[in-house]
C-alpha cells in the first residue's frame, strides 16, 4: 500500500531530479542559470498614478532572447517579483498568494514568462506591510537575485 509519506518522497525527489537535470543542461552549454545574459526583463504598468482608491495592473515579463534561462527554484505561480526603490532600499510590492511548492524557476529557449496583479501602492519593509507616501517611485521587476529590470516610475496620491 502506498501512503501519503511515499508520495511526497517520490515527488520531492522528482523535483531534484529535474533541478539537477537543468544543472546538468545548463553546465553542458544548454541553457543559462543564474548568469541572466539571455533574458529579457520587463515591468510595466496600467497607469502611472496609483492610491487606495486607485489600483493599477503590473505586468511582469521574462524573455528568453537565446538558450533556455534559470534563474532558480520556487514557487511556480510566482517566478518573478516586483520592488520599489524608497530611500536607496529595495522594498517587495509583491503580496499574491504563491504555491506552496518548489520548482525549478525560469523561461525556456525562445518563451516568454509573465505574471501580472494589482497594485495601489503597498510595500513591505522590515517584514511590515505599509503604505508608500504620496511621492514618485521607481519599480523594477526581479528574477531571482540575477536579473532586474529597467524599471517603471509610478507617482503615488494619498487623499
Amino acid at each position: 500500500m502506498v501512503t501519503v509519506a511515499d508520495l511526497r518522497t517520490t515527488i520531492h525527489r522528482r523535483r531534484a531530479s529535474l533541478f539537477l537535470t537543468a544543472v546538468v543542461l545548463v553546465a553542458a552549454g544548454c541553457g543559462d542559470l543564474l548568469g541572466g545574459s539571455n533574458v529579457e526583463l520587463t515591468l510595466t504598468v496600467s497607469d502611472t498614478l496609483v492610491g487606495p482608491d486607485r489600483s493599477i495592473t503590473i505586468t511582469l515579463s521574462a524573455t528568453s532572447t537565446g538558450d533556455a534561462v534559470a534563474w532558480g527554484q520556487g514557487s511556480s505561480s510566482c517566478q518573478l517579483t516586483a520592488v520599489v526603490r524608497v530611500d536607496g532600499a529595495d522594498h517587495s510590492i509583491d503580496r499574491r498568494p504563491c504555491t506552496d511548492d518548489l520548482v525549478l524557476q525560469g523561461v525556456v529557449a525562445g518563451g516568454t514568462l509573465t505574471e501580472q496583479w494589482t497594485w495601489s501602492g503597498e510595500y513591505v519593509a522590515d517584514g511590515v506591510l505599509d503604505t508608500l507616501p504620496a511621492g514618485r517611485y521607481r519599480l523594477y521587476a526581479l528574477a531571482g537575485d540575477s536579473e532586474r529590470s529597467g524599471g517603471a516610475v509610478v507617482r503615488v496620491e494619498r487623499e
